[in-house]
């Protein structure tokens, strides 16, 4: 992941703002669900009792991740992420390898292997916190997604019950339909019995042509609805996580800078407090080049001239 030294971020708002309407909707229709009895997966579960985070979380990332920041930091020159932030792309891919499963430990050794290859700017640093959030919330868009999409196959099963209960001649399914909207017809079926034996002859009738049986389906339906808690699960744990790490003292223990100052030879830098720390790291982004090999020149010459 090469940046582009003459290029800024492109700005990832607008995809947040859709992530953000789409758990939102997520919200409500499963909300709905749950008021009104009907049957709710393990993962939208969690994804309910959890809302209150994940609006908090929302509102963390509009707070401290103003636009303009943002298109200051380093884009990535690769076709795969062109003019997106580089340190975003990152949090991305972490995201996914890990199944959204963050700790401390993994985070130090994650960023501290990157950086052997290249440095990363004191600002991208300090944004790495907003970006873990935003690409959880990115996961949990895709995770909302799939939830409302095997809802909606199981209400069109229900539909699909509803009107057919009672006809004479139930001969065929719709053209398609998923795992989830067969499973739901075959706890109807067995709800029903004899009431609806048209429609399990169609549903049977289905499964040999996709050359399956009910059983290997309902157990690979239970299997994603499994997968889908565990990711949610994941997800909402590392955002609290990100809400409760101590991130300054994060970012003094991956910063390259950080650990070229602390070589001062007279010890006067490890012995400022953080705030002071802090400026001394200022002083250094105003003096190098946007990269994070400019900035770490920079250190090591202040370091040299303190000899």
């Amino acid at each position: 992941m090469d940046p582009n030294p003459g290029a800024r971020a492109r700005d990832t708002i607008p995809r947040f703002d859709d992530n953000v309407r789409v758990l939102r909707e997520a919200y409500r229709l499963l909300a709905d669900d749950v008021r009104t009895g009907q049957f709710v997966v393990s993962a939208a579960d969690w994804f309910l009792d959890n809302f209150h985070l994940i609006t908090a979380e929302i509102s963390d990332i509009r707070r401290n991740l103003p636009r303009t920041y943002y298109r200051e930091l380093p884009a990535l020159a690769s076709r795969d992420h062109a003019h997106q932030a580089r340190i975003y792309a990152i949090a991305v891919e972490l995201i996914r390898h890990s199944d959204s499963r963050l700790d401390r430990l993994q985070l130090v050794q994650f960023l501290n292997s990157y950086q052997r290859v290249a440095p990363l700017t004191i600002g991208e640093l300090w944004a790495w916190p907003s970006m873990l959030k935003l690409a959880l919330i990115e996961n949990l868009r895709r995770l909302a997604d799939e939830l409302l999409a095997a809802r909606a196959s199981r209400h069109a099963a229900d539909r699909y019950v509803a009107h057919v209960e009672g006809a004479i001649d139930v001969t065929t399914l719709p053209d398609k339909v998923d795992d989830a909207f067969l499973v739901q017809l075959l706890h109807r079926v067995r709800e029903y019995g004899l009431r609806l034996a048209a429609v399990r002859v169609a549903v049977d009738d289905r499964l040999v042509s996709r050359q399956t049986t009910a059983e290997e389906v309902i157990r690979g339906e239970h299997q994603r609805q499994g997968v889908a808690q565990a990711s949610v699960s994941n997800a909402v744990t590392s955002l609290r996580l990100c809400a409760t790490l101590d991130w300054p003292d994060y970012v003094e223990a991956v910063s390259l800078v950080e650990r070229v100052l602390q070589r001062d030879p007279a010890g006067a830098y490890g012995r400022m407090d953080f705030l002071s720390r802090d400026q001394q790291r200022q002083a250094v982004e105003t003096l190098a080049p946007r990269s994070g090999e400019g900035q770490g020149r920079v250190a090591l010459k202040a370091i040299e001239s303190a000899r």
